[in-house]
């Protein structure tokens, strides 16, 4: 019997839960130099992760934060920003009955609501909204205390085991990297890679998968060399993609290796449109045919 013949609770029990998207915005794929603050941090979670399973790099649609969300829960791949509804990842998943959770710091609500759920307002059948304020009295630690807080939903949502998907967006870096402090921002990716690791286990005692990536990069680049000026503003440059669960362990996207866990040596294996139809692929979805994008794996 193949899988489409199976009855939909048995397919139920064969999907991995929870599917955890995380979005790291701001984390950018480029070669080590001077201006690569995420290359000179200490990342070495992250390091591992490339190490040990499925790891890529992805093309974005550009600069636009909006259009890459829309790409990124719509599955297409777009080159403007786009009026009416489309069909969204969040809707399939609704319509197969599965629940999901968005986990959103403020800075990040209507491109992880709105835009990802193909211009729509309205959340989904089964879906639900959890918005982390980054207010704080302190605006220098505003970024970290907000991540401390996203951190702990996601890892509630985690545990609490009855979600099917779970997307959460962490825009520390790129937020950093606004400041142009290059120290500040090399700071801030070896945070985020601590915190990898607290999620890790968390999604290990449950038998979920991580797919780790991110709507654009920034941190990647913090100065123009040629002119030697600050350049704090998102990237048009690749962005990771990792898939992380007992499943996956050992296994490549495309090459038999990543080059000596160096992503920035490799050339991208799809676009950001193609993360929807492989996390449908995962929780053994049918991909619609409006959903342009492909499967990684």
């Amino acid at each position: 019997m193949n899988e489409e013949d199976l009855p939909l609770a048995e397919k139920k029990l064969n999907r991995p839960k929870p599917v955890v998207l995380l979005l790291i915005d701001g984390w950018g794929i480029a070669p080590k130099s001077e201006a690569n603050a995420i290359a000179l941090a200490k990342t070495p979670v992250f390091l591992n992760l490339i190490k040990e399973y499925p790891a890529a790099v992805l093309k974005t649609f550009g600069k636009n934060l909006n259009i890459n969300y829309f790409g990124l829960g719509t599955g297409k791949e777009i080159v403007e920003e786009i009026s009416e509804p489309t069909l969204s990842l969040a809707k399939i998943i609704a319509d197969s009955g599965l629940s999901q959770i968005k986990i959103s710091e403020t800075e990040r609500f209507a491109p992880l609501t709105h835009f990802f759920n193909g211009n729509n307002e309205d959340k989904v059948n089964g879906e639900e909204w959890t918005i982390v304020s980054s207010e704080s009295g302190d605006h220098d630690n505003k970024p970290a205390l907000a991540l401390r807080r996203n951190f702990k939903e996601l890892k509630k949502a985690v545990e609490e085991n009855k979600y099917d998907f779970i997307l959460a967006s962490w825009p520390l870096l790129d937020l950093v990297a606004r400041s142009g402090d290059f120290k500040e921002v090399s700071k801030a990716a070896g945070v985020l890679d601590s915190y990898l690791k607290k999620l890790l286990i968390s999604l290990a005692d449950k038998g979920g998968v991580l797919i780790i990536s991110a709507a654009h990069g920034n941190a990647e680049r913090m100065k123009n060399v040629a002119t030697d000026l600050a350049d704090s503003e998102i990237t048009d440059n690749p962005v990771p993609f990792i898939i992380v669960g007992a499943e996956f362990k050992g296994r490549t996207i495309g090459l038999t290796d990543t080059l000596d866990n160096d992503l920035s040596l490799l050339e991208p294996a799809g676009t950001i449109a193609d993360i929807a139809p492989t996390i449908l692929k995962i929780l053994n979805i049918e991909k619609p045919a409006e959903m342009t994008g492909e499967s990684l794996i």
